[in-house]
């Protein structure tokens, strides 16, 4: 069955002028009337239909035409059509690449997950989305042409959307690669995707900080609806803030001490294996700590208060409404996230530690696709 539509009765993006990306923003998070509409954007009722009538008859908007109202009669309402454009949104880490397939609203369509090679390189990691969009694509039944975004997460800074740190996996991508796949493509943190994905979660919660324990640390940050990137991508990066605990070990980064020396999960890892008990996976720490072994128990507590110590500054200066903690080791239980809570208690003025919003995110890689979905809408639609 095709989940799609087809492409041909769809129009092009180059179709849109700015006005009709306006109207497609205000459409994004709920469908409304021609009088909501108006209020939204500004413009008077005829000028609302006449650029609706547009969105109608090229495919890109579909109208409701028995939403009711109280007693009264119903009335027409709009929304943006899922299936107009998909995106196709794709996620490395240390292993692993995670892809998914989805409709504008973030609905997911199709998955794939595959391991990486030990060492991929830019080539290779392109070789691998472009291997994984085409089996994804045949085995749905997807019209290729039909997405129309990528959305691709990488550990470690990314500047301008495009550049990515040489340490990581991937290695440096091209700085464009949209021609490639023909579609608009976007590079960017995995964490301040999925920090994209919990403000998505959380619409009531105006700032976000979300933290994404694997490998390395690291954070994304929302503000208003929109991530704070920082100087050359590098906000958020919470694994390189040195703390006590890390003592003068080098770092990959350049410095000395930081966080992911000591929190990371291999850094876990290796503070509970014995010769007589290695631990080399996440699922052989979830399995001691479900089997209520003490070590592994205060090896993630403690694992969570260093994470509180080093993101102190960041809370006080910032005073996010949530605080979101993603990755493998967040789930296992609730003793990274009580680390976190009781060093935050310990070390920020009452005012706002009794206010902080401290919860794991259920499931990062859902967070993520919704996070990637949110940044495609902007790709398709920007100002």
């Amino acid at each position: 069955m095709t989940v799609a539509v087809q492409s041909s009765s769809v129009a092009s993006l180059d179709s849109l002028d700015a006005d009709d990306r306006k109207l497609m923003r205000a459409l994004q998070h709920a469908e409304k009337s021609r009088a909501e509409l108006s209020r939204t954007t500004g413009w008077s009722r005829n000028t609302v239909a006449t650029k609706l009538d547009k969105l109608l008859s090229t495919g890109w908007v579909l109208e409701n035409a028995d939403t009711p109202v109280g007693r009264g009669r119903p009335f027409s309402s709009y929304k943006i059509n899922p299936l107009a454009s998909l995106n196709f949104v794709a996620r490395f880490n240390a292993e692993q690449v995670g892809a998914a397939i989805c409709s504008l609203d973030g609905t997911l369509l199709a998955w794939q997950a595959r391991d990486l090679p030990p060492e991929p390189g830019p080539d290779g990691a392109i070789r691998t989305l472009d291997e994984m969009l085409t089996s994804m694509t045949e085995q749905h039944d997807i019209e290729r042409s039909s997405i129309r975004a990528m959305v691709v997460g990488v550990p470690g800074p990314v500047s301008d959307m495009r550049r990515t740190v040489p340490w990581s996996k991937v290695g440096v991508l091209p700085s464009d690669f949209s021609s490639h796949f023909g579609m608009k493509v976007a590079v960017d943190n995995d964490a301040n995707i999925m920090a994209m994905g919990v403000q998505v979660e959380n619409p009531d919660a105006d700032s976000v900080l979300f933290l994404l324990v694997e490998t390395g640390i690291g954070a994304g940050l929302v503000f208003s609806g929109k991530l704070h990137r920082g100087l050359g991508g590098w906000a958020g990066e919470v694994g390189h803030i040195p703390v006590a605990a890390a003592g003068d070990a080098p770092c990959v980064c350049g410095n000395r001490g930081c966080l992911a020396k000591v929190a990371s999960n291999p850094a876990l890892m290796r503070s509970i294996s014995t010769d007589a008990r290695p631990v080399d996976s996440v699922e052989a720490l979830r399995d001691l700590v479900l089997s209520g072994d003490t070590d592994a128990i205060v090896a993630l507590r403690q694992a969570g208060r260093h994470i509180g110590e080093a993101i102190t500054g960041l809370v006080v200066g910032l005073a996010p409404s949530l605080i979101s903690v993603g990755g493998n080791v967040a789930q296992i239980g609730d003793h990274v996230i009580a680390g976190v809570r009781e060093s935050l208690a310990q070390r920020t003025p009452p005012a706002i530690s009794a206010q902080l919003r401290i919860s794991a995110t259920r499931d990062h890689n859902l967070t993520g696709v919704r996070g990637a979905s949110a940044l495609a809408f902007e790709l398709l639609f920007a100002e």
